[in-house]
């Protein structure tokens, strides 16, 4: 028995041999460990353990996927080293991920590499000089040994048939999981956010899928009459015109008839002001943290006296520019793939129903508001994309100061939204976006303002709320400043102020009193006296409310929130979304019916009035100059010193015969320019010393 024992073990030992001595059979087992330890990263060593267990279908998917790749090096001589840099590759994304989650809530996404560029101007407020050295440091390291191992290690002879029979079976094996396991995931996805998925499906699956799954597919059901029937109870009546006799729209915007004479009555329009506020909401949510005053005194009592509600928000943490497409645009954004971002994906480059579309027939004019850069997740093409007539980044502000970390303090918005409404004769839509109270932030104690926070809470932890209460202090100061400029202004006004999403302070759901990190407010200050119940609200439902309430039709999107007593289905804003985004636009009876506006950057206009050299000194006066304006001569880039919002200068030229100024960003990208001829015979009567601080 025991021979025969022995016997049986040295086969299953020669199996075993033969296996590993396999290429592909390595590769699985190599790509299974590397999988494990994405995991144990993410989410720990004991969910590390069990994720196979939990779902087979997505860590076997994990593992082909990882396979699949490792076999590409089955096509290069330094077949060894080629495998090296893949596993290298994989497991510093894996770290990236944990790194990431140290200062955000979603964790790394296909997104992540596409906005990767427009990251590098706020690295330094999310990781220290030191940090930046080692990261450069780590990278060089993994590409010397790459280039060492590939000189030291031998070349192999490829067999190209075999390699491209694996790659293409592995290839198949891995999309066929993937199509098998979306198939089998796709519902209970959907009432996930994120981070949850990850947790749920694992890190290296839901990475790998947050690559290929881009968009909305088609769904079974889509055809014209399923089009028809989402929308077909919309708010048509025997009149042909919008049923608007449930909403709560005062009688000032009533649109059909005067109540006194029957007459039919003049529109009145309103201006009309969205303020999108970073990383807002009220720190009283936290449970066991005390503060010596309100730090929101202003939202505090907007809440206590006009309508108002939690807003729910599909990120957290992070990701603003998905809260804003839900409001602007009235979709969920899980109607898109995972982790997607249609900032990145869609809306930079084609036309989608929008907001200020809504609002053109009645004449108003748009405008797009933020105190950032303009580059950033391509809004500089978005908003014209969504219908807005002018868009004013920070490139366009004259005092768009910063606070410590380096973020625009949010002050400086009340201008911009005032000069926007009082640039117009007729009524406005304003859509302001804030960014004071951004993260990362500071895990060390300073003297971040005038208020104390107190609680039984990790010093770092604590450090950061101490920071973030003393940033949304002046936010609220600006809400407050803001509303008295609209008073004074004596022209009827609604404002909506809502947080984007909570900020990333580490704290859980069990240690707010809300129960959630995905759960904002917001506030609809008015002077028009709207009569108009406390609701809790999605943020895709938002813009839909206020047109709602305003007695404004809206589009397609309107329609579905609006139609009926039940809220749409899931599926039903899916179908919607593909159709009037990707598929035949039969919502639209097949085109897109509005008109892309020729959108202009800034409220105010950019001009030069006079440009002269004196003493080797270029000076430029003219209107409406920032911090942001650059100066050219005949077509080559100049040193500008900005003096003020109607004078600019450039040392060390002594000849030129036209000058350019340009709106530029700090990744050198051009908004506009506006050229002029240096005159040859101005007499001046003083200089201007430059100093390296000016």
């Amino acid at each position: 028995m025991k021979e025969r024992f022995n016997g049986i073990l040295k086969k299953v030992y020669v199996v075993l041999r033969k296996l590993i001595a396999d290429v592909s059979v390595r590769y699985i087992l190599y790509a299974a460990l590397t999988v494990f330890f994405a995991e144990v990263l993410h989410t720990g060593f004991l969910s590390g353990i069990t994720y196979f267990f939990r779902h087979p279908v997505a860590f076997v998917s994990a593992v082909l996927t990882v396979c699949f790749t490792y076999c590409i090096s089955l096509l290069f001589k330094k077949r060894v080293g080629t495998f090296i840099l893949i596993e290298l590759c994989w497991i510093g994304v894996a770290v990236a991920n944990c790194i990431l989650l140290s200062y955000r809530i979603n964790p790394l996404s296909a997104v992540d590499f596409k906005i990767i560029f427009s990251v590098f101007s706020i690295i330094g407020i999310y990781l220290s000089p030191l940090q930046i050295v080692l990261v450069i440091t780590a990278i060089l390291l993994g590409i010397a040994l790459v280039v060492f191992l590939m000189i030291r290690l031998p070349s192999e002879k490829i067999n190209y048939k075999n390699a491209v029979i694996r790659i293409v079976f592995t290839g198949v094996l891995t999309f066929g999981m993937f199509f098998f396991g979306a198939f089998g995931y796709t519902d209970s996805m959907n009432g996930l956010n994120l981070p949850e998925v990850y947790r749920e499906y694992g890190f290296t699956y839901s990475f790998s899928l947050s690559f290929i799954d881009r968009g909305i597919s088609r769904p079974d059901d889509y055809s014209r009459v399923d089009i028809d029937s989402i929308i077909s109870n919309n708010e048509e009546t025997e009149t042909g015109k919008p049923d608007t006799s449930d909403t709560d729209a005062p009688s000032s915007l009533n649109t059909e008839t005067d109540s006194v004479n029957g007459e039919p009555a003049e529109k009145k329009n309103v201006n009309i002001i969205f303020v999108q506020l970073e990383s807002f909401f009220d720190p009283a949510q936290i449970i066991g943290l005390h503060t010596s005053e309100n730090a929101i005194p202003n939202f505090t009592w907007l809440r206590e006296n006009y309508p108002s509600g939690a807003l729910t928000v599909p990120v957290a943490g992070a990701g603003t520019v998905n809260t804003e497409f839900e409001v602007l645009c009235g979709l969920p954004i899980s109607v898109f793939g995972l982790g997607e971002y249609p900032y990145e994906t869609y809306v930079k480059s084609n036309p989608c129903e929008a907001f200020p579309y809504y609002l053109k027939n009645d004449g108003y004019t748009s405008h797009a508001i933020h105190n950032h850069t303009g580059t950033f997740y391509n809004r500089y093409t978005v908003m014209q994309n969504f219908g807005f007539d002018t868009f004013t980044p920070i490139e366009y502000m004259k005092n768009a100061d910063k606070n410590i970390l380096g973020w625009a303090i949010d002050e400086a918005l009340t201008d911009e939204i005032m000069g926007a409404i009082e640039s117009t004769e007729g009524s406005d839509f304003v859509y302001a976006i804030s960014v004071q109270a951004h993260g990362k932030y500071p895990g060390v104690p300073g003297e971040y303002g005038n208020i104390d926070v107190f609680g039984d809470f990790n010093e770092d932890i604590l450090n950061g709320i101490d920071y973030y209460v003393n940033q949304i202090y002046y936010t609220d100061r600006f809400v407050g400043e803001l509303i008295s400029r609209l008073n004074s202004l004596e022209e009827d006004t609604v404002a909506v102020f809502f947080g984007d999403h909570q900020p990333s302070l580490d704290i859980t759901p069990e240690q707010l009193n809300c129960g959630s990190v995905y759960t904002t407010e917001y506030v609809i200050w008015n002077n028009i006296d709207l009569d108009v119940k406390k609701e809790d609200k999605y943020s895709y439902e938002l813009s839909s409310y206020v047109l709602n309430i305003l007695n404004i039709p809206g589009g397609v999107i309107t329609k579905l929130h609006t139609t009926g007593n039940e809220s749409p289905s899931f599926e039903d804003f899916r179908t919607l979304a593909y159709d009037i985004l990707f598929g035949e636009r039969y919502a639209y009876g097949g085109d897109f019916p509005y008109t892309v506006p020729e959108m202009k950057f800034g409220w105010s206009n950019i001009s030069i009035k006079n440009a002269f050299i004196k003493n080797g000194v270029l000076y430029v006066f003219g209107d409406n100059f920032t911090e942001s304006s650059k100066i050219l001569t005949d077509g080559k880039r100049r040193d500008t010193f900005y003096v003020s919002d109607e004078l600019l200068i450039s040392p060390n030229i002594e000849e030129a015969t036209n000058i350019t100024v340009s709106q530029t960003a700090e990744n050198g990208f051009v908004f506009g320019e506006i050229t002029a001829e240096v005159q040859k015979h101005t007499k001046v009567d003083f200089e201007i010393n430059i100093t390296e601080d000016d």
